[in-house]
């Protein structure tokens, strides 16, 4: 446990992914009991979810299940914590708390109150409609719910929460054209005959990594493309694609 360049002094930090190049971080966050700072802006583009406690943020009161989308330039504190929470945090960027003048957001802001509400999920089909090639999840064995949280149209990215119901099962073989990271938020999911995953773990798929047979029960998966979502089926036995586009 760390603390991350550019986050405030009393939270607990683990960096659980990194890209080099950008400076984008994916982390799990540690807020204290009794925690608060004052009012600041930030300078990177932030996704997180309020995994367990409760948080108030960018005149937000969030438990747990609360997602927001802060874009660059949000005004965000004061932020404080009564119980205590622990949060999955996605910054596109170094991030850095800047008390001096803010820019206008650079995008709305985008929220989900309760991630966990079944209010909110939708059929997988019906969200994916026009996506480029979603074709290994044409025959579902069991009908899976997702919500869309957020897409990026320039770049195709999203993020997604996927409600696999119990005895979920997707025979098909499949690779996306871009990485693709998942929290397991609740239940089991089986990406292929030797990787189960539970709750409180954690994945990433490079572009071009074969994953299937997929198998679940009460799996709750947070999801997040790094480009655009595509899902194309492949034949049962292939080992290699080619991943370019």
């Amino acid at each position: 446990m760390w603390r991350a360049s550019g986050l405030p002094f009393g939270l607990l930090v683990r960096q659980i992914n990194s890209d080099p190049e950008t400076g984008a971080q994916t982390l799990v966050v540690d807020v204290p009991p009794g925690w608060q700072m004052p009012e600041h802006w930030n300078s990177a583009d932030i996704e997180l979810l309020v995994r367990d406690g409760d948080l108030s943020i960018a005149g937000r009161q969030c438990r747990r299940g609360h997602y927001l989308f802060l874009p660059s330039g949000t005004e965000i504190g004061p932020v404080s914590s009564t119980q205590g929470a622990t949060l999955i945090f996605w910054t596109d960027s170094p991030f850095e708390v800047r008390p001096d003048e803010r820019p206008p957001p650079s995008k709305p802001l985008g929220e989900t109150v309760d991630l966990f509400d079944p209010a909110n999920w939708r059929p997988v089909q019906e969200a994916f409609a026009g996506v480029t090639d979603t074709s290994s999840h044409g025959d579902l064995d069991v009908p899976t719910q997702c919500i869309r949280l957020r897409k990026v149209e320039e770049t195709g990215k999203d993020t997604i929460l996927f409600i696999l119901p119990r005895n979920f099962a997707k025979t098909a073989l499949e690779f996306h054209h871009s990485t693709e990271e998942i929290f397991f938020l609740g239940g089991w999911c089986a990406t292929d005959p030797e990787n189960v995953y539970r709750a409180g773990e954690y994945l990433c798929w490079e572009p071009g990594v074969i994953h299937g047979v997929v198998t679940g029960w009460e799996a709750i998966c947070l999801s997040k493309h790094h480009g655009p979502l595509t899902s194309p089926q492949i034949p049962l036995g292939a080992t290699s694609v080619d991943a370019e586009r």
